[in-house]
């Protein structure tokens, strides 16, 4: 099935300067978009008067500042594409980013979006841009692209193709998030759409220390990482009581046996404790723990290491009394609880080095009486751990 139209949706708000930059290189484009909307958010800067210059080339909403959700829930209704690409105004894609993106869907016609990579760019005082790598990403196949978004998010929404029913299926975007709004809509179309991945970049992500948010809500850029840790914490919050738990499986092998429900509940553990969930992530460990006395597969080994490997620190966190206390309790409850404890004390020995590389000593010290602790054998007799077993989880 060919796919003919596409509608590109900028929502923006006063970055009138950076707005051209983004306009013109959906311009440059190899493959033109059929429609192009901008959506501005009651700027109070030139915005307006400079996008005159574009006629009839754009088509321009306006409102009230009421923050990006609302202005993409403002555009999604009227655009006319079978296919939307929204890109951020501060934000520049690639000339043959939508070739590329169209390319994945081609390929795929059952997937319901194509994604592909980014780099980072910041322009100094000089004019100059200093270009950066695309810092947190996932190679991963499209049955585990769900699992790997709800560990953290690095799929943007300017490098992301979606059909239009898959938006119309997904519903509006929440107004209530001033942050995170994109992470949430993307968990939401992955629930509900295979992905097709494309894997090159397909856009250029500013780096900038300008506010965002809105005129009410200004997030500045120190506060940026407190701001997305607290919108995720309730994206997280509704998902643990909404999204089925054979959701948390890879999409081919979402089995009802014992052995794939344990790993469910282990990777919702996970998911939960990256989020600072740490009641809901200890009720699932637990769980894990006494579903069966099998020793772990290599795979829910592989899963839990990833407990704290996350962009946020989580020192201070891990060595909270109630989340040591969580911790340190695993190995009490059966074989695989004991197997759980020592899988989680080696993923504990990244943080140790990590804290030796900031020099923070003391905190490495304490680090490390946790991970030796959670490897001390419980007095129960527990089925050992095999050393082959322990070797592979460690690479």
């Amino acid at each position: 099935m060919t796919l003919k139209t596409v509608s590109v949706l900028i929502p923006t708000y006063n970055r009138a300067d950076w707005l051209i930059e983004c306009l013109e290189s959906i311009f440059a484009q190899t493959r033109r978009p059929d429609e192009i909307i901008v959506i501005d958010d009651g700027s109070t800067d030139d915005t307006l008067e400079r996008l005159k210059a574009y006629g009839s080339g754009i088509r321009v909403l306006t409102q009230e500042n009421s923050g990006k959700s609302a202005a993409l829930n403002l555009a999604l209704p009227v655009a006319k594409g079978e296919l939307i690409w929204i890109v951020d105004s501060d934000d520049l894609v690639t000339p043959d980013g939508l070739e590329i993106l169209l390319a994945a869907l081609e390929a795929d016609p059952e997937a319901g979006f194509a994604y592909g990579r980014h780099d980072r760019f910041e322009t100094g005082p000089d004019g100059r841009k200093r270009w950066m790598p695309t810092g947190y990403w996932e190679v991963c196949e499209p049955e585990d692209f769900l699992f790997e978004t709800l560990l953290d998010m690095f799929v943007h929404q300017p490098a992301m193709l979606v059909k239009r029913e898959l938006y119309e299926r997904a519903g509006a975007f929440d107004e209530s998030f001033i942050r995170s709004q994109d992470y949430e809509m993307l968990l939401r179309l992955a629930t509900l759409g295979r992905p097709a991945p494309a894997r090159r970049i397909v856009f250029h992500q500013r780096q900038h220390e300008g506010p965002r948010g809105t005129a009410a809500h200004v997030i500045w850029y120190a506060d940026r990482e407190r701001c997305w840790q607290r919108f995720d914490k309730i994206i997280f919050e509704r998902l643990y009581n909404t999204l089925p738990l054979s959701k948390y499986l890879p999409s081919d092998n979402r089995q009802t046996e014992p052995g794939a429900i344990r790993r469910a509940f282990i990777r919702r553990g996970v998911v939960m404790a990256r989020k600072n969930l740490w009641t809901v992530a200890g009720a699932d460990f637990e769980k894990a723990a006494r579903m069966s006395d099998q020793p772990l597969s290599l795979e829910e080994a592989a899963d839990l290491r990833r407990l704290f490997m996350r962009k946020y620190a989580a020192d201070d966190i891990v060595l909270m009394p109630e989340v040591k206390k969580l911790l340190l309790s695993l190995k009490q409850i059966s074989a695989a609880g004991a197997s759980m404890s020592v899988v989680i004390g080696r993923a504990l020995v990244w943080r140790v080095r990590k804290a030796l590389q900031r020099g923070n000593i003391l905190m490495a010290f304490r680090l490390a009486s946790l991970v030796i602790n959670l490897n001390i054998p419980s007095k129960r007799k527990l089925r050992e751990v095999p050393s082959s077993f322990v070797r592979k989880v460690s690479r």
